[in-house]
């Protein structure tokens, strides 16, 4: 059985940034929608954990580090860098938020940890 990865790796390709993040948020969506289907229907077998074989959905998690990676290279010499960086970051936060509720309550401290990064990012420009 193949794994159905989202967002697909042919969506994102080079786009910009906030191009990327929108089909990412997209796929993130996609991803919880499904994952939450699977678990409202009832289990046949006795345990409750999955093997990675019987995996049928993903989550293009290569796709949203390298983004994250890139994010984090932005300049920030200047005050419209910074506020285009805590945006963008922001709308990160976002897509961990979406993915959180897909079953993975330990994303929180991501997405926090970049709704601080982001919140240092403007109370620097007001300085």
């Amino acid at each position: 059985m193949a794994i159905m990865f989202y967002p697909h790796d042919e969506d994102v390709g080079s786009a910009a940034i906030p191009a990327r993040l929108e089909l990412l948020l997209a796929g993130a969506e996609r991803y919880k929608s499904i994952i939450l289907e699977t678990t409202a229907k009832p289990v046949e077998s006795d345990s409750k954990r999955m093997a990675p074989r019987e995996l049928a959905h993903a989550y293009n998690w290569q796709e949203l580090a390298r983004l994250l990676r890139e994010l984090r290279e932005l300049p920030e010499q200047n005050q419209p860098n910074r506020l285009t960086k805590a945006a963008y970051l922001n709308k990160l936060a976002e897509i961990y938020e979406v993915l959180r509720g897909a079953k993975m309550p330990k994303l929180e401290a991501v997405r926090l940890a970049l709704i601080n990064e982001a919140n240092q990012l403007k109370s620097s420009t007001a300085a």
